[in-house]
């Protein structure tokens, strides 16, 4: 057993590096669609039915090449903006943010700048969640079920928004996951 140690460890050492490398990549790439955003051409589709109070979906093109997709819902009580990154047509990074407003929208003391917010962060990689972090800032890495369920469902949101895009429309066959 003593014998394996050894292995084991540089085993998990050359993972931790390779996922490391892989976070980074996804960082510089998040980084680098942010800072030459105002050089893409911008398609921007309107969904109505999401919400009553309206919902967006915005892309980010160089080209034909897609690089960002924004998806924007607005709610009485706050809103929901979810963005979802590529690199080279391979979904990388979807980061979601939801807004939570002090009072409801319609109510005289309103203001858009008063909110609680929560993020979740998911890395991707080969089409695979490699990383996952909730709305309470934890990390989770182990592809159990609650992990796999999750990998499941930002593909299949990310899918349904890549699918509007690029119909150019949206015509209600949106699913919230």
């Amino acid at each position: 057993m003593l014998k394996f140690l050894p292995f084991l460890l540089i085993l998990s050492a050359q993972t931790f590096a390779q996922t490391e490398n892989v976070l980074q990549h996804i960082r510089d790439r998040y980084q680098e669609v942010n800072k030459n955003i105002t050089s893409y051409k911008v398609s921007e589709i309107s969904m109505p039915g999401i919400s009553a109070e309206g919902a967006s979906l915005q892309g980010y093109f160089i080209g034909d090449s897609l690089q960002l997709m924004v998806e924007v819902i607005y709610e009485t009580m706050g809103k929901e903006r979810t963005e979802v990154y590529y690199d080279k047509g391979a979904l990388v990074f979807c980061y979601s943010r939801g807004y939570k407003y002090k009072v409801p929208m319609y109510d005289s003391t309103f203001n858009q700048y008063k909110w609680d917010v929560e993020e979740e962060r998911a890395y991707f990689h080969g089409g695979k969640l490699v990383r996952w972090m909730d709305a309470n800032k934890k990390i989770f890495t182990a592809r159990d079920a609650a992990f796999i369920e999750k990998e499941k469902g930002y593909l299949e949101r990310a899918a349904n928004l890549y699918k509007i895009m690029f119909k150019h429309r949206y015509d209600g066959e949106y699913q919230e996951n």
